[in-house]
C-alpha cells in the first residue's frame, strides 16, 4: 500500500453523490468517515449521513484504522461484526469527546449507528451504569478538576461541562459529591494549602 493510500482524503464531488444514494456499486472502492462520530462506513451505509464538513475518505479499511476510525455497527465495512464491547467503547469514546454538548440516548446511539434501547443495554451490562449516568461522572469529573485547577467561575464551568443552568449544575453537583461546587472548591483548595505548608 502506498502512503497515498494510507491519508485521509477530502470527499470529492461523485464520492458525496455516493454517500447521499447510499450507491453500493462503490463498496470497496473507498470508505468515508464522520471525523464527529470517529466512525467509518462503507457509502451505502445506511445510517444517517454525516455533514459534509465532517467526512473524510478512506481507501482501505486498515487505512481508516490507522486513522483511529472504528467500523459501523450497521454497514460492517471491514466485514466483521462489531462486538457489544467495541459498540459500548465507542459511546464512550463518544461521551468523552462530546460531553459539553447537549447529549441525550438517541443522540448516543445514533452517533454510534444503532438503536438506543440496545446500546443502553449493552452499555449497562459492560460498564454497569446506563449511558447518561456514565455522561454525569463524565461531567462530574471534569467539574471537579476545574473546581481545583482554574479559577473560573461556576457558571463557566457549568457551562464547559456541558450544563448551561449553573443552578442545575450545582444541584446535580451537590447531588453526587454531596457538597455544593463552591464547598468542594474550598475544601480541596485548603487541603491543598495544609499538604504545602
Amino acid at each position: 500500500m502506498m502512503a497515498a493510500d494510507k491519508a485521509e482524503q477530502a470527499v470529492n464531488v461523485e464520492q458525496w453523490q455516493a454517500i447521499n444514494e447510499r450507491d453500493g456499486h462503490f463498496d470497496g472502492q473507498f470508505y468515508y468517515a464522520d471525523r464527529n462520530t470517529q466512525l467509518y462506513c462503507k457509502p451505502s451505509c445506511p445510517t444517517q449521513i454525516p455533514k459534509f464538513n465532517h467526512v473524510c475518505i478512506f481507501s482501505s479499511v486498515e487505512a481508516a484504522e490507522a486513522h483511529g476510525y472504528s467500523p459501523c455497527r450497521k454497514c460492517r465495512p471491514n466485514g466483521k461484526a462489531v462486538t457489544d464491547l467495541e459498540w459500548a467503547g465507542q459511546a464512550e469514546r463518544f461521551i468523552h469527546s462530546h460531553y459539553p454538548n447537549p447529549l441525550s440516548v438517541n443522540r448516543i446511539a445514533e452517533a454510534c449507528h444503532g438503536p438506543s434501547s440496545e446500546l443502553q443495554q449493552i452499555f449497562i451490562r459492560i460498564y454497569g451504569v446506563s449511558l447518561l449516568d456514565y455522561l454525569d461522572r463524565v461531567r462530574m469529573d471534569q467539574a471537579r478538576y476545574l473546581l481545583i485547577h482554574s479559577r473560573l467561575f461556576i457558571k463557566q464551568i457549568a457551562e464547559l461541562v456541558g450544563m448551561p443552568a449553573a443552578a442545575d449544575f450545582s444541584r446535580k453537583f451537590k447531588e453526587k459529591e454531596g457538597v455544593a461546587p463552591t464547598e468542594y472548591r474550598k475544601r480541596a483548595r485548603k487541603l491543598d494549602t495544609d499538604q504545602h505548608s
